[in-house]
This record gives C-alpha cells, structure tokens and sequence, in this order.
C-alpha cells in the first residue's frame, strides 16, 4: 500500500469533511504506522492502544482509525455479557510444554525457548507479501536474538499486539503464548462481539478495552478487563459522546496499580479519567489533550500522563495532580516548525517517545522529561526510532530500525545506546 492508497482511505472514510491540517496529518500518520508497522506493537503510532473517532451524528455512524486491519472500519454495536472476572494464574515464564517438544499450532510456529521478559518486534527485513508467513525476531533483555515466530498471513491481518513482557501475543480474539500455544478466545469467554483497540495491562495477564453502542447518533461506551484465563468484567460506564471527531484512548491499563487511565474526547473538550479497575471508581479528572494533537500518553501503571498541546507536552502526576514537567520538541519540516507529541513512556515513566509532524517527515526524540534532554534524535543520531519498545524494569527501551542496515539498539539506563548485533 503506497500513501496514495492511503490517502484515498482518509477520503473514503471522510468524503469531503474539512479537517484541520493538522488532525488529517494525525490520521494519515496513524493510517502510514499501520502500513509500516504490518499491525506489530506499534507504540509509533501512540502509547499503548488508541480509539481516534469520527462520529457523524446525521449519519448514525462511528469511524475508528488504527483498528486491526490498519484502514477505517464500522464495527457492530456490542453486546457485552459480564462475567465473573476469574483470578489469573501468574505466568511463569516458561512454555506451557517442555521447550524441546513444542506443540504450536500451524498459524503461530515458534522457535523461541527462552523464558520471558523477552522483546518481540516484527522482523523488519523480512519483506512480506499478502500471501506469506509473517516473521517476529526475539531477544532477551541482554539484546541476544534467542528464536523467532512465524505468523500466517491470515492471523496476521486480524493485528497482532505484543503484551509488555513478550511473553503473549493478542491475535484479533485470541491470545498465543510466544511459544506457539493457543491461551485463549477473549471475545467467546467474554460474550462480547465487539471491542475497539484493546490494549496489554502492564501485567501481561489482562487486557483492557472499550466496547461501543451507537444509538441515533449518541455513542455510549463501556470499559471492559478480560482475564486471559478466561472471564471478564464491565469496569465502567463510558461518555456519552455526541460531537464530531470524538472518541476514547485507553493511556494505561495497570492491573498492578488498580488503574485506568483513558482519554476521552467529546468533540471540542477532551479530559482524562483516572479510574480504579477493581471498582470502576473515576478517582480523578484532568484536562486532556485536545483532538488535534492527539491523546497524549501514559506510563505504564498510569501514575504520569504527557498531555500534548501547542506549546509543548505537559507531564502531570495523576496521583497527586501536580505538574511535574514540560517537554518542549520542535521540528522543522519546511519552513513550518510543528511541535512534538508524546508517544509513550519507558517504563520507569523518567523518558517520553516525542514526534513531531511524522506524515511530513518530521523528527523524533526520546527524551528525559524531567530535564527536557534529548537522549536520541532521529534527525542527528541516524537511528530510526519508528519501533520503540519499552523493557518492563528501569528506563531502558530498545529500538529497531526499519530501514537498511536494519540495526536495533538498547537505550541504557544510563542513556549510552547500544548497537546490537
């Protein structure tokens, strides 16, 4: 798919509507990720997993970007039937069968042997067709390459997410060991049969999502917790949402902590709820980023949020309410300078992933918020910082190139950055 077929998807979803330069060069940005990225952990795209919508009250109608298939899709209103949530057993780290005698099934072939916290990107020198197995490399947190994954084509199409310790993979409805066995159908256990960009908690073990009815233009949504063990619980009531260009984030899902961060835009207002998951409680509100810049971003266990806005990326703590920080990132693409939009934290939440105007070629940064220092820029360091992934301990995160020589690093804790063979 090249940009001219995607810009004729932003135009097939939103005929002649006059967006804001900048909101259309979000979308399209979103829509490139998707291309780039073949619906691998894309934390490119945002922090975690994003609902951007489109709601066309006159048409009765919700348009999601960055959804599965990577273009515009109408997903039915869902019909969620909670169920007692079942207490997840730990994972242990180790295949569910001896290493040696694996039993994957023929959709996910898996070489890797080695317990998790593992990283698991897309093999970007692989060059897929629509027809061919998709191949995921693997490395344990020294940076070592220990095995890979083979993913059917048709498996791959349905989008694939990385929990944050490697250890799964989500698969449309169903999740996979990284060993190649099948854990579980999410969507059969929960009754649900519809759910828009579900995103990992940070616990590897549960996942969070939002489901959505539409009812003559009033769009209401529901903020669910499914346990890979099976079950599910309706965490919160959601919206509801009437304007246009309104939609739902889920920022951070921390089982962990008890937490939920979720950004939710009605139109011209956007705020952002932190809510208990045990109780569905919305334990505070803040003000969000507006649509424009996108939803910001959140730690892991949702303690910090990067509020995006036209001066600079503001770093509240959600726990005490009090501004701790300000990232200021510009980058010149022409002669416009466009200011940078946070993408996600490395887990400590002390580093932000920063882009500026990516749809136009624009720069990315990852920075140290506290002290608005620059670690890697992609303008002056040549690294491509298009897949970043944060290590589940500390502030190191590891970053793969795209592009030829296809090199990956690990940014150190200490901020030295580490070539990998």
């Amino acid at each position: 798919m090249n940009d001219e077929e995607l810009r004729r998807i932003l135009k097939g979803a939103y005929g002649d509507r006059q967006l804001d330069a900048r909101t259309r060069a979000g979308m399209f940005d979103r829509l490139r990720e998707a291309r780039v990225q073949r619906h691998g952990r894309m934390l490119s795209a945002v922090a975690g997993a994003v609902v951007v919508g489109l709601i066309a009250a006159s048409l009765g109608l919700v348009i999601w970007i960055g959804h599965g298939g990577g273009g515009p899709h109408q997903h039915p209103v869902a019909q969620v039937s909670a169920s007692p949530l079942t207490t997840p057993t730990a994972y242990p780290g180790t295949p569910s069968a001896s290493p040696s005698t694996p039993t994957p099934t023929a959709q996910v072939i898996s070489t890797i042997t080695a317990p998790a916290p593992l990283i698991v990107v897309q093999d970007p020198s692989q060059q897929p067709t629509g027809s061919s197995p998709v191949r995921y490399v693997a490395r344990n947190y020294q940076g070592q390459v220990v095995g890979t994954l083979t993913i059917a084509p048709e498996l791959q199409a349905e989008g694939v997410m990385v929990s944050p310790d490697g250890s799964k993979l989500l698969i449309g409805t169903l999740v996979f060991d990284v060993y190649g066995h099948q854990l579980a159908d999410l969507y059969s256990a929960a009754d649900a049969s519809a759910l828009t960009q579900p995103m990992w908690g940070d616990d590897s073990e549960h996942i969070c999502g939002i489901s959505w009815s539409n009812n003559a233009g009033v769009v209401t949504g529901t903020l669910l917790e499914f346990s890979i063990s099976g079950g599910a619980q309706t965490v919160a009531e959601l919206g509801p949402l009437t304007g246009s260009q309104s939609g739902w984030s889920v920022l951070a899902c921390s089982p962990t902590a008890d937490r939920v961060v979720v950004w939710q835009n009605n139109g011209s207002q956007a705020e952002l709820l932190v809510i208990q998951l045990s109780s569905g409680q919305v334990v505070a509100t803040y003000p969000g980023s507006a649509s424009e810049y996108g939803s910001g971003a959140a730690s892991h266990d949702g303690s910090l949020v990067a509020i995006d806005g036209s001066s600079g990326i503001t770093i509240l703590n959600t726990v005490t309410g009090e501004q701790v920080g300000t990232v200021v990132q510009l980058g010149n693409v022409g002669v416009s300078p466009f200011i940078g939009d946070a993408l996600a934290f490395s887990w400590d939440g002390t580093r932000v992933l920063v882009q500026s105007a990516i749809a136009q070629g624009g720069p990315r940064w990852i920075v140290a918020w506290a002290t608005n220092t620059d670690l890697v820029n992609s303008q002056t360091s040549g690294v491509g910082l298009t897949d970043v992934t944060p290590l589940t301990s500390g502030a190191t995160m590891f970053i793969q190139d795209t592009g030829s020589p296809y090199t990956s690093y690990l940014l150190e804790d200490n901020g030295t950055l580490q070539a990998l063979p």
